[in-house]
């Protein structure tokens, strides 16, 4: 197979990391350290109502009250794998292009965020424009063709590729791009508490990296105003949206607004998601038994003996728990 950048050279690089492994290694490690020894992270992707576990090298230990119960034999398969890398999709003449952008970012850009005194600060300014761009470039791109959830136009995802395939650093902010730096406090251990993944929604395309989100738009035209649970504001919504810009502006969530915000997805979407899921399929086992919907009060029972008066239990659940649950459910009903 052949290199998906270049798409000449043959795809020979192994561990390449599509989501820039500097950047989201501290919230992937339990400790928060920069060594790739252990971690784990979860999907926010809405097409999948259920946290999605992946962890490298964890003790049993720590894996267990990280999931709130032991683990699958799917998750314990997972564990094996490096989150966030693929293997032969690139070629080691490509990664090294990728490296290069990657390490000036960290070098020029990073610092001016992490360790530094933010207080007070909702915005900065960067005169690396280009840069700033093509270092995330460089992530939806990989993005899109690494991660199944994480969709571009073929258009847009070419004109991607051959603005990272020949460095070109000028006329390149024609589209709409937003970033949000979220304001990490406590010590390397609380970049754990960020999130790695992506949504599916198109409008916009959102990447979680750990202390960076990113909201990219594929045209002026499509820019939409998201509150997404506190990232972003009607305040300031259009000077965080950076398009055809001379300075780059990036927004800075406060340390207590990052906490909310991470709060409000983990509590509000996958709960909802989760609770909906559960509802319809417990109407289709119902049906496909009775052969009618079920009475709203037998279907509430169903769900408080799951969560009782707290939704967001439902997420500590795997697959396999919540099926045997409504197995016993079910059967105990039919012995009433």
């Amino acid at each position: 197979m052949n290199c998906a950048l270049c798409q000449e050279r043959e795809a020979n690089k192994k561990n390449t990391h599509y989501l820039s492994d500097g950047v989201i290694r501290k919230c992937l490690n339990i400790g928060g350290t920069n060594e790739r020894e252990r971690g784990y992270y979860f999907d926010i992707s809405n097409g999948n109502p259920f946290i999605e576990f992946n962890f490298q090298r964890i003790d049993e230990v720590n894996l267990e009250k990280a999931l709130g119960r032991s683990p699958t034999e799917e998750e314990l398969e997972n564990a094996r794998q490096i989150p966030f890398s693929v293997d032969y999709v690139f070629c080691s003449i490509c990664e090294k292009s990728f490296t290069e952008f990657e390490s000036k970012f960290s070098n020029e850009i990073i610092p001016k965020l992490r360790n530094a005194d933010l207080t007070g600060i909702n915005h900065l300014t960067f005169e690396e424009t280009s840069l700033i761009r093509m270092f995330f470039y460089i992530q939806i791109w990989r993005n899109s063709i690494c991660e199944e959830v994480f969709k571009l136009s073929l258009e847009v995802q070419e004109e991607l590729r051959q603005i990272i395939l020949n460095g070109q650093t000028e006329s390149i902010n024609h589209f709409p791009l937003a970033i949000t730096y979220l304001e990490t406090l406590g010590g390397d251990i609380t970049y754990t508490e960020n999130y790695v993944g992506s949504t599916s929604d198109r409008n916009p395309n959102i990447i979680f990296m750990n202390d960076f989100v990113v909201q990219f738009f594929e045209a002026k035209d499509s820019v939409d105003y998201q509150e997404f649970y506190g990232l972003n504001d009607t305040a300031d919504f259009a000077k965080c949206v950076n398009l055809e810009e001379e300075t780059f502006t990036i927004k800075i969530l406060s340390n207590d607004n990052r906490k909310k915000l991470l709060n409000n997805i983990i509590t509000t979407e996958k709960v909802k998601q989760s609770l909906r899921l559960l509802k319809k399929s417990f109407d289709l086992i119902w049906q496909r038994m009775f052969y009618g919907f079920p009475p709203i009060q037998i279907k509430r029972e169903y769900i408080e003996g799951l969560v009782g008066n707290d939704g967001s239990t439902v997420l500590k659940y795997s697959r396999k728990q919540i099926a045997e649950y409504t197995e016993k459910f079910i059967r105990d009903r039919i012995r009433k």
